[in-house]
């Protein structure tokens, strides 16, 4: 609650089972450190438990996968009952994806600082290269011996060969993304669709009813 508590929501706090039921605050916490992985516009503030799932079931196809977590059917439904603890035991189940996805982002990108200005600062002490950590060798502006130079030339192609790697790994990674992102979007738009149906299915039944009843009064 100290990490929620430092992060401005739309909001005030007074329930936190309550507050938290639609979804929409764990979008904003997600957004507050991501905001390019969250498009608040699909998670409406919701009282009843039909939409406070679906932006449960959002969430779950569009934004966790992506954190590589996903929550089962029994705790949405522990979310949007306001049952107790189901919120404090997501929001930490969150807070450690957000970390990890944080550190991968630093590692694929080779930025570990731009990465921890978006990541909760657990990610910053697993994101952080070894090189960055390690304690630097002072050799008194002395140039170092040639052997020590000879050695260090494979190691320099080495490094140059994995970064190349890496940026390779970025790329694919980044395509993969895209790929299950445009796959999420399909999947929402098809629950949408469906809906759609459904109000369009209720909306002739409602007409036909209308219908039989004005031929009741006037059979003419």
């Amino acid at each position: 609650m100290q990490w929620v508590d430092e992060i401005p929501l739309s909001r005030p706090k007074r329930n936190i089972a309550r507050d938290f039921s639609d979804g929409v605050l764990t979008a904003e916490i997600v957004a507050h450190y991501f905001p390019k992985l969250v498009e608040m516009h699909n998670y409406p503030a919701a009282n009843s438990y039909t939409q406070k799932m679906y932006n449960w079931n959002t969430l779950n196809l569009k934004l966790f996968k992506r954190l590589s977590f996903q929550l089962q059917k029994e705790e949405l439904d522990a979310l949007c009952t306001c049952q107790p603890q189901a919120v404090e035991r997501t929001l930490k189940k969150l807070q450690m994806h957000m970390a990890r996805y944080g550190a991968r982002k630093s590692i694929g990108t080779g930025d570990t600082a731009a990465a921890c200005d978006e990541a909760p600062p657990s990610a910053c002490a697993a994101a952080a290269p070894l090189s960055a950590r390690a304690p630097r060798v002072s050799t008194g502006g002395r140039a170092a011996p040639p052997s020590s130079m000879s050695r260090a030339e494979p190691q320099a192609r080495l490094e140059q060969v994995g970064m190349h790697d890496q940026s390779l790994q970025a790329l694919l990674g980044e395509k993969d993304e895209n790929l299950r992102e445009l796959r999420e979007t399909v999947e929402i738009l098809e629950v949408k669709i469906q809906k759609l149906e459904q109000l369009v299915r209720l909306k002739d039944s409602k007409i036909a009813t209308l219908q039989a009843k004005l031929q009741q009064v006037d059979p003419r």
